[in-house]
């Protein structure tokens, strides 16, 4: 008789974990991991600074960049740090130009591909049917690293 394997993958961020077993013990481990994970602190990124509750002051706060690639990869920040956005597409960015009274660039897509470019995001599937993006540590230190 051939046995049956239960399965089960969790994944969130840039994490992941898959157990692969008899049914109970995946699913006794998958309960222990997840109360683990309750009682786990969360830290959001060593030595970071509050950000402030002001997208502007933020961009102020980073020298009020010029070009669209510095201005949508602080966006890019704000959006996984303070918006708490796993991943983003190019809406989410406009918005951001849009509370910032910023105006767009023609093309945000293009914009987005140049920061995936330098490395400064990554693909992350897509989110509402268009293409999402999530900052990556080099893009993360690149923000962190400009000043006003």
């Amino acid at each position: 008789m051939t046995e049956m394997s239960y399965k089960i993958r969790y994944r969130k961020d840039n994490f992941e974990i898959e157990l692969q077993g008899d049914k109970e013990w995946v699913e006794q481990k998958f309960r222990e991991f997840m109360e683990y994970k309750k009682a786990e602190p969360r830290v959001i990124a060593t030595g970071a600074k509050t950000l402030p509750d002001s997208l502007v002051e933020f961009l102020k706060n980073k020298g009020n960049p010029r070009h669209h690639t510095d201005r949508a990869i602080v966006f890019s920040y704000w959006l996984f740090h303070k918006e708490n956005m796993e991943t983003y597409n190019v809406d989410d960015i406009a918005k951001c130009y849009d509370e910032a009274r910023i105006t767009k660039p023609r093309n945000l897509t293009d914009v987005m591909n140049k920061l995936q470019a330098k490395g400064y995001v990554k693909p992350a599937g897509e989110k509402e049917s268009k293409k999402s993006w999530v900052i990556t540590q080099s893009g993360e230190e690149y923000v962190e690293q400009m000043t006003g």
